[in-house]
Order: C-alpha cells, then sequence, then structure tokens
C-alpha cells in the first residue's frame, strides 16, 4: 500500500513538472526579442536648475513579445523618460527601470542598458555683464577709428551658475572695420557666446555706432 501511494506521488510530481514544462513551451512559442536604441527624455526639470556636463541621451532597451507584435514595432512607439521633479543640486543618479519605457500593449521590457544615468543640475542664475566691441581691419586711407558706442552697454544672461559666474564680459562678433569711410556707421551686431551654454535675455544683440575721423 505505501509503495503504491509513493508510486502515485511521484506520478503526480512528474506530471506536475511536465505540465509546467508544456505551458512555458506553449506561452513562449512564438515570441520574439528584440533590441532597440530608444532616446531618452529628461522631464520636469526644476524651474530653478539646469542640467549641466554630458548626459545619456540614448539608452538600449531589449523588449519580448509575439513575433507579429514585435515585427511591427517602430522606434517611434518606444520612449524613455526620467522625472527629474525630486532632483537634487550636485550629482544625481537616477535608475531605470520599465516604468520608465513607453512600450506598445503586450510587450515587455527585459533590459534596460545602462541601468542608471548620472547627471548634474546647477542652480538657474542670472547676471548683468557688459558688452566689448570686437573690431578687426581698418578703416579706408584717411581716416581713423574714434571709438565704437554700444547700446546697450550691458545685457543680462542666464544659465548655470558655474558658466554664469566665469562670465565677466561678452563680446560682439567681429565688426569688420576695412574700407569704411563714413563719419558714423551703425550696425546691428549679434553678441558671440563661444559656444557657452548660456542665453542673453535681451535677443542676443546690440547696436554699435563706429564714429570715425580724419
Amino acid at each position: 500500500m505505501r509503495e503504491l501511494i509513493l508510486n502515485n506521488f511521484l506520478i503526480k510530481i512528474l506530471s506536475l513538472f511536465f505540465a509546467i514544462v508544456l505551458w512555458f513551451f506553449v506561452t513562449s512559442k512564438g515570441k520574439l526579442e528584440v533590441n532597440f536604441n530608444i532616446p531618452l527624455e529628461l522631464r520636469k526639470i526644476p524651474s530653478s536648475m539646469v542640467v549641466v556636463g554630458d548626459v545619456t541621451d540614448y539608452i538600449d532597451v531589449r523588449l519580448k513579445g509575439r513575433q507579429s507584435a514585435i515585427e511591427g514595432i517602430s522606434s517611434g512607439q518606444i520612449s524613455a523618460h526620467i522625472d527629474l521633479s525630486n532632483a537634487n543640486h550636485g550629482e544625481n543618479t537616477i535608475y531605470l527601470s520599465p516604468q520608465n519605457i513607453i512600450v506598445p500593449p503586450n510587450i515587455e521590457v527585459m533590459r534596460i542598458s545602462p541601468k542608471a544615468v548620472r547627471l548634474k543640475l546647477e542652480p538657474l542664475v542670472k547676471r548683468e555683464v557688459k558688452v566689448t566691441p570686437e573690431t578687426a581691419g581698418a578703416p579706408a586711407m584717411g581716416y581713423r577709428l574714434k571709438g565704437i558706442e554700444v547700446s546697450p552697454e550691458t545685457v543680462t544672461v542666464e544659465g548655470a551658475e558655474s558658466a554664469v559666474n566665469r562670465l565677466s564680459l561678452i563680446k560682439t562678433e567681429v565688426i569688420n572695420l576695412s574700407g569704411m569711410n563714413k563719419r558714423e556707421t551703425f550696425l546691428d551686431v549679434n553678441l558671440n557666446l563661444y559656444g557657452r551654454d548660456i542665453k542673453v535675455l535681451n535677443g542676443g544683440y546690440v547696436r554699435v555706432k563706429i564714429i570715425l575721423t580724419k
């Protein structure tokens, strides 16, 4: 009797094992896993802060789903984002999870690389800086430069605290004086930011008056 019970128990265990194997086979049949490289969007950056330095702008995700669904996916249907509303000044490490990835229905996010993103936030500040005209060349023969008036003489710049604090003045783009022969010349001249990640709040240009004398 005991032997019969033991045999029945073993048969049930084996039956359960094969049932589980069969279930995995059936449910996984016809499914694919595909890698996508998608842009990473930064959302809800606090209005008093700005992201500085290099930031990961693309991530790799591995998706799984039925063949018909996977083959119909385009990169435009997948997006990734991180919420920075609770980020702090300085270095931040944001860990990515499937909740950061938007995918079509019935698609699973199997893997994300990198698993975390590091970024730095600084206070967003404003500052008044002096505008200095930058010139090249010489007026026509018989004339010399008497002076250059700039309006406005100062502009307000806005950007990350470290970038703005390093800025003592801002130059105009080069004003070519070559061949000028008028006593007064008025020009609208753009400001030269030299690739700095800052913004000029008055429109990015000034009015200059070039005064020549004989």
